[in-house]
């Protein structure tokens, strides 16, 4: 059964698929998902990008890599894309300070693992309202033992 889902689940990663209304989506410019911001000077530099967007609800999109064409993963609604924010939020301090982990690889790994998912699935683009609330709660777990090490060091000293 699942290699028969398969097909389906990647058109949802790949933001060909809305995984609410679950029918197709279309491939807009920035202007189209922030009208409000189409007259802001300087330009937002967001408004140049394209998103796929559900054909039926166009509160569920998501935004492209540079090329305008892959996309950063699943549609999201409000709730996910606010999820993937405060995801993106506490993960990325993670290894772009280097506090943590060397680099991206290496901390995408540790939350591979945590989560128990491969690991070219594991990415807040793709993950879901669940998948992202674990991963926080995984990032914010290891934060939390590192203050805990920092304070105790100190203590000591």
């Amino acid at each position: 059964m699942e290699s028969l889902m398969e097909p389906y689940i990647q058109e949802i990663l790949k933001g060909k698929r809305c995984p609410y209304c679950h029918c197709g989506t279309e491939l807009v410019t920035g202007d189209v998902i922030y009208p409000a911001r189409v007259d802001d000077d300087p330009r937002p530099y967001y408004l140049y990008k394209k998103y796929y967007r559900c054909t039926i609800d166009k509160s569920h999109y998501v935004g492209t890599y540079d090329d305008n064409v892959t996309s950063l993963g699943r549609l999201a609604d409000p709730e996910l894309r606010e999820l993937k924010r405060q995801g993106h939020g506490i993960f990325d301090p993670l290894w772009k300070n280097k506090s943590h982990f060397k680099n991206s690889r290496e901390a995408y790994k540790w939350l591979s693992k945590m989560m128990k998912m491969p690991k070219k699935r594991t990415h807040f683009g793709m993950f879901t309202i669940e998948e992202c609330k674990r991963a926080i709660g995984f990032c914010q777990e290891l934060v939390n033992e590192m203050e805990t090490l920092s304070q105790n060091r100190e203590e000591r000293n």
